[in-house]
């Protein structure tokens, strides 16, 4: 059985704490979630362990930007208001998927991007596309769930796990501004043009509505999570305690975000 909850715009930090209250929660309830959200403002995020001098700080702040460090790994990314779709992904350890490898279940989920962009009408694939150098910029680095259209990067996935469930976090970028990624993300000696080769939005070849989008995300990964009991929901009270807990204490403070400044 598979939740679906569509969220509206929301605080960057928020949005973590939701999706890890989700997770530290599935053992509560008796389904699996989808949730697929925007952010408002745009949001710089940090995987779990980056050093949080990845990003220019001051920048984020004078653009009205706000950072904030997620649960899942990978390296920074630009979360820019309007223009890209996130989504969480909490599986029991007990699915099929979850008992697979972090790469094997990685590209399991992923595929909901893949179904999503063929129910549009576009050819894509999934495979590892980035350099093996440890960029900080997130959408450079080599991904076995990447998801590729026409040689570029549209999406990329992280994962987290523990003993009770698997979380994963995936983008699909709508619209891409190489100027703001490297204003507010560090990558040394990457240039625009570099980044448009490497790089691409939805919006640079299909012009599609939200809606349209995401009724195509919910049947993609419905598909790719071979789910089909499906039906839309919302937070639970124990989610939304949880999530307010962990947003007043984790994620809005600067102990956890700026991991790494001494």
């Amino acid at each position: 059985m598979l939740r679906v909850i569509v969220d509206g715009p929301r605080d960057p930090c928020y949005n973590m704490a939701i999706d890890e209250a989700i997770m530290l929660n599935r053992n509560t309830v008796n389904y699996d979630t989808l949730r697929l959200y925007m952010w408002s403002p745009s949001g710089v995020s940090l995987g779990r362990g980056q050093n949080a001098n990845a990003a220019y700080l001051d920048r984020i702040k004078e653009l009205g930007f706000k950072l904030v460090r997620r649960p899942t790994g990978g390296g920074a990314l630009l979360h820019p208001e309007d223009n890209e779709i996130t989504y969480s992904v909490v599986l029991s350890t007990n699915s099929t998927i979850a008992k697979s490898s972090v790469d094997e279940s990685a590209i399991e989920i992923a595929k909901g991007i893949l179904y999503t962009l063929q129910i549009l009408g576009e050819n894509v694939d999934i495979r590892g596309l980035g350099d093996m150098k440890k960029h900080d910029l997130c959408y450079l680095r080599s991904g076995s769930s990447d998801v590729v259209v026409a040689g570029r990067k549209i999406s990329g996935s992280a994962q987290v796990r523990d003993d009770k469930a698997l979380l994963q976090h995936g983008t699909l970028l709508l619209k891409f501004e190489p100027e703001i990624w490297l204003k507010v993300i560090r990558a040394p000696g990457v240039t625009e043009e570099f980044l448009k080769s490497r790089v691409v939005g939805l919006f640079e070849f299909m012009e599609v509505g939200l809606d349209q989008i995401f009724d195509a995300m919910i049947k993609g990964f419905a598909k790719a999570l071979n789910e089909k009991d499906v039906f839309m929901g919302s937070l639970t009270p124990n989610e939304i305690k949880l999530a307010n807990r962990l947003y007043k204490e984790k994620y809005s403070n600067e102990r956890w975000n700026l991991l790494g400044i001494q």
